[in-house]
């Protein structure tokens, strides 16, 4: 059975990586003058990405636990 942590890692990772992917292809753009000059796409893209690799790398180390045999 899939976990919800797995699901939760690649619905981040693939919402940062658009986010990321996006805000680095538009670099540059006078859209982000409003923004102070900061490109907000790259900073939550990272941030959001950051996020989905905890909750794989949880998944990942709850895994390798060894589980108990129920009696």
């Amino acid at each position: 059975m899939i976990s919800l942590a797995s699901i939760l890692s690649a619905l981040f990772l693939i919402l940062g990586s658009i986010l990321l992917g996006y805000g680095i292809l538009t670099d540059g753009d006078p859209m982000y003058t409003k923004s102070l000059g900061m490109n907000l796409n790259v900073i939550w893209g990272s941030v959001v990405f950051c996020v989905g690799g905890l909750f794989g790398l949880g998944n990942w180390l709850s895994n390798q636990i060894p589980k108990k045999e129920k009696r």
